[in-house]
């Protein structure tokens, strides 16, 4: 049986690998060799700045050098350095940072919408494609071009220091590597996308999670301002505070003291001289993306470089960088999250510990308390379907409905709520009903499945309908198109597009639960 299963895995590498033309493309820093597959070009593995090692580690990403001849674009580049959250091994490398692109070969005369994806994965794992096709559907179905991008994660992306900030007097800031390593993938994308048929004035910024808080941090920057012209937050909870560089920077000096590096000359030289190994194991983060007591929480940081403002501060405010937005999150966000710090280690949440669970989500044992009263137990099936609901309302929907409606006050904006409770997962068994990311899947057109690469027949209209809206939203800047408006803006009416089988607009959805969290004068988030 493994022999046949082996030779089945290289008949279709064969026949992939086969089946592949190649492709040249000349751009501002050299061409590029991809290939042609579906009717679509692929181009893997390239660079938009140079790699962030030695003196280059915690600075800001410097622009990609220029290369002679042809290099070669046609397979994933390394991910950044990570912990897996699979086994808790470290892969991936600080060379990272590199994009892959999917173009249409037969590029319409006008140049197509550009969309930019950023992935999530709590700011500490995840890459911007995981398998070689990953942005190839959307991009042969709507005739666009899709972009993913790696950036730096971890200590290495977010790590704030007294000595680093002190290194530029023209930018007194540190942290936030990550986040400008974004910034440097779009403005490589305004430099170069016109050679792949894209449009550098109609880009698109598309992101889930911490991809989603990556577009709140993108909308928030100045450094970002006319890079992009769309922008669509998936299940992006940036209510959650960004603590300031003050605070940041204490784990810098802890980081530096770990590292043995306090008594020396150049406390950063030292720091930049450790392996990426060593670095890495220095304040790692919680590998499960849970509950991550005793693991370091890494996430953007108010510093006047970047972000000099808090999310809410900024959308409230109206100053931030005002494009069209979608938004939206899952109905069960929290089932995923749940399952892989509990189910998926073999450690079912056990009733004694819902109260832990929720006190660690408010930070007080009040709180915890008055939710366990609007949640209680005694009304759910399993303390995992109360903590699910609990968790899901409080720093998702409910976190999700009042970015909504500040953002809507200064921008177009669309609401959604992804309402699925049979979409695919990679391990068939666990119950996550409409779980956070489920909608990625739809969005880019393929299932997250080890065991078919096309959805069934009820959920490609699934499928076609949002893929079809989201390129729409990047044409256009209205996911409605020339048709009737099935999608409503949000405004006082307080409508939002449930995605399902059926596709329909709601009023008021979470409205109630909203005002009961709402009433609690909470602001922590232990999930980015």
């Amino acid at each position: 049986m493994l022999r046949k299963f082996l030779a089945l895995l290289l008949l279709t590498t064969l026949v992939g690998a086969c089946s592949r033309t190649p492709v040249h493309t000349d751009t501002p820093l050299g061409t590029l060799e991809g290939y042609v597959k579906d009717e679509v070009e692929y181009y893997l593995g390239v660079p938009y700045a140079q790699a962030p090692v030695g003196e280059l580690r915690w600075r800001p990403p410097a622009p990609a050098q220029p290369w002679t001849g042809a290099r070669e674009a046609t397979e994933n580049a390394s991910i950044c350095t990570q912990f897996s959250p699979v086994g808790g091994s470290l892969t991936g490398s600080e060379d990272c940072l590199y994009l892959n692109l999917w173009t249409p070969a037969n590029k319409p005369e006008k140049p197509m919408p550009v969309m930019v994806w950023i992935h999530g994965g709590g700011f500490i794992v995840g890459q911007g494609s995981y398998f070689r096709d990953d942005g190839m559907r959307l991009a042969q179905r709507e005739d666009v071009v899709v972009v993913a991008i790696n950036y730096r994660l971890g200590i290495f992306g977010f790590m704030a220091h007294e000595g680093l900030t002190a290194e530029d007097p023209a930018h007194p800031s540190s942290g936030n590597y990550g986040i400008m390593d974004q910034t440097a993938a779009l403005r490589w994308v305004r430099e170069n996308i016109s050679a792949f048929g894209g449009d550098p004035d109609n880009v698109t910024i598309f992101g889930q999670s911490a991809g989603g808080v990556s577009i709140c941090a993108q909308l928030a920057s100045p450094a970002a301002a006319g890079l992009f012209h769309r922008a669509v937050i998936q299940s992006g909870p940036c209510v959650s505070p960004m603590s300031s560089l003050a605070a940041v920077s204490k784990l810098g000096a802890q980081a530096q003291t770990q590292l043995g590096c306090d008594d020396v000359a150049s406390p950063v030289a030292c720091m930049r001289g450790k392996d990426t190994e060593t670095i890495a194991n220095t304040l790692p983060p919680d590998p499960t993306l849970g509950f991550g007591e005793g693991y370091t929480f890494w996430w953007p940081i108010k510093e006047p470089g970047v972000l000099p403002l808090q999310f809410m501060d900024a959308f409230t405010s109206g100053n931030f960088n005002r494009v069209p937005v979608i938004h939206g999150t899952t109905r069960d966000e929290a089932t995923l999250l749940i399952w892989l710090s509990h189910n998926f280690r073999f450690k079912p949440l056990r009733a004694e510990q819902y109260m832990e669970r929720l006190e660690y989500l408010t930070g007080s044992p009040e709180l915890a308390m008055r939710v366990a009263r609007q949640y209680p137990l005694e009304n759910y099936a399993s303390p995992y379907d109360a903590l699910s609901e609990s968790f899901s309302d409080g720093f998702f929907n409910c976190f999700g409905r009042r970015q909504a409606q500040a953002i809507s006050q200064h921008v177009p904006l669309w609401n959604y709520q992804f309402d699925f409770d049979e979409a695919p997962f990679f391990i068939p068994w666990a119950d996550l009903r409409a779980f956070h990311s489920a909608e990625i899947q739809y969005v880019m057109g393929k299932p997250m499945s080890f065991t078919r690469s096309n959805f069934k027949a009820e959920e490609q209209a699934l499928a076609d309908s949002m893929m079809g809206y989201w390129a729409e939203f990047a044409r256009t800047g209205n996911p409605n198109g020339s048709g009737p408006n099935t999608w409503p803006a949000y405004d006082t009416r307080d409508q939002t597009l449930l995605f399902n089988l059926q596709n329909s607009v709601a009023s008021g959805v979470h409205k109630t639960d909203c005002e009961f969290w709402a009433a609690l004068p909470y602001l922590r988030a232990p999930y980015p």
